[in-house]
């Protein structure tokens, strides 16, 4: 079930219950009230149903939030107002949108919300509240803004102690040794480089696949795949040593290698890559719209950018590289019908990149060597799903090679959500 369709959910059936109780409990007429909450199961429905959501295309979350703030409006002037019990989904409703779709939605179910209030208090008729009359309105007009506020606050603290918090023995110990530490891991580069060049030609097969189709009908082949397929066949050059553009093949002597935004062999530690500017929702949008043409038809792919820009101080490829290995890992553990939600914004010095999905999970075990080399999870081996564990390995060297970090947290059978700091360029 996608964050979307568990939002309308909960916020029909928070205010089915309240209607409930307010009827069981003599609060407001009993017809309105019933009438208002058969509107709610009704725009329900409506906002679940794929066609319908389809036609409104990115606006289906904030018409259907604009349905439940009307409803709820209504329910206030029928069961007194400012003092009424409905009041208490206000703060509800900003903290449902907030873990299940993200700020942006918070922010508009807040905004709404407030302007809600406004018009109660235009269409009473009556003089505005004053002296101790003030503060019950008051309450119910800041309590959604008050709470999106502590929310905020609370994220940019809990980014900034994952920023400051030092790397620990077993993440050190990822790098190079064995989780005994006994005997080092053996690195392959040519392996590593094989890995992650499959994530491009995955999806230059996709473009050429659409491209060659277009032909088929004989129209020009569209501006944005060509240009996207360019960006694709520049990531596999810059993976196997092939500066973008140059005809021929990698130099001599060293076919495959890794340049300077890419890890080099060990024990040698990572070569940092110089300072060059990279827009995150330039990068995540071109990522998320290849993936949903190679896999839309089996999962919910959602990127959500809280700025129209978030500039970061990092390699662009280095960081295509990073994200596609976190992205392709949570597609590959989403059984069919999951969702995978991208969400980028910026906190204090940092940008991040929250990666969540709701796909097999990992234990407390698994999730303590989720960043050692060749390691692979007791529930992805059990389900048979291809791999060799190199690729939350990789994004970890890669974005510290860059100035940033990366931390995971998971539960088994509820997904994980990996979260991506880097050094933002205001």
């Amino acid at each position: 079930m996608s964050a979307y369709t568990s939002h309308r959910i909960a916020s029909s059936g928070l205010f089915a219950l309240f209607s409930l109780l307010a009827l069981a409990l003599g609060v407001g007429a009993a017809r309105p009230l019933a009438l208002a909450t058969g509107g709610s199961l009704l725009a329900l429905f409506a906002f679940t149903r794929a066609g319908f959501r389809t036609s409104l295309g990115p606006f289906a979350s904030a018409l259907a939030t604009l349905a439940d703030l009307s409803l709820l409006t209504c329910a206030l002037s029928l069961t007194g107002g400012f003092r009424s019990p409905y009041a208490l989904l206000l703060p509800v409703g900003v903290a449902l949108a907030w873990h299940l779709e993200g700020k942006s939605a918070a922010r508009f179910y807040a905004l709404v919300s407030v302007l809600g209030v406004a018009a109660l208090v235009t269409l009473s008729g009556g003089p505005v509240p004053a002296g101790a009359d003030l503060y019950p309105l008051l309450a119910t007009a800041l309590a959604a803004p008050a709470l999106l506020a502590a929310l905020e606050t609370l994220g940019g603290i809990r980014i900034e102690r994952e920023a400051a918090a030092p790397v620990t023995a077993g993440e050190e110990l990822s790098r190079s040794a064995s989780p005994a530490g006994t005997a080092p891991v053996r690195r392959d580069s040519n392996e590593e480089v094989l890995h992650d060049l499959k994530s491009p030609l995955s999806v230059i097969r996709v473009y050429t696949d659409l491209i060659a189709e277009a032909a088929g009908r004989g129209e020009l082949p569209s501006a944005e795949y060509l240009g996207n397929l360019a960006r694709e066949v520049e990531l596999a050059e810059r993976l196997v040593g092939t500066p973008p553009g140059a005809a021929g093949s990698a130099p001599a002597g060293n076919a495959m290698r890794f340049d300077l935004a890419s890890p080099p062999r060990a024990p040698a530690a990572p070569a940092p890559a110089p300072p060059a500017p990279a827009d995150l929702v330039e990068i995540l949008g071109s990522l998320a719209t290849a993936y949903r043409l190679s896999y839309g038809n089996r999962l919910r792919i959602e990127f959500i950018a809280e700025r129209p820009e978030l500039p970061v101080t990092a390699d662009p490829v280095a960081l295509q590289r990073a994200f596609r290995n976190v992205v392709e890992n949570a597609i590959k553990y989403t059984p069919d019908g999951g969702e995978v939600r991208i969400r980028a914004g910026a906190a204090g010095p940092h940008a991040f990149v929250v990666v969540k999905d709701t796909g097999m999970g990992m234990s407390d075990a698994d999730r303590a060597r989720a960043f050692d080399f060749a390691f692979r999870g007791s529930g992805a081996v059990a389900a048979g799903t291809r791999g060799k564990g190199l690729g939350l390995a990789l994004t970890k060297e890669i974005l510290e090679a860059n100035g940033g970090k990366i931390s995971l947290s998971s539960e088994a059978g509820y997904g994980s959500e990996v979260t991506i700091l880097l050094p933002f360029k205001r």
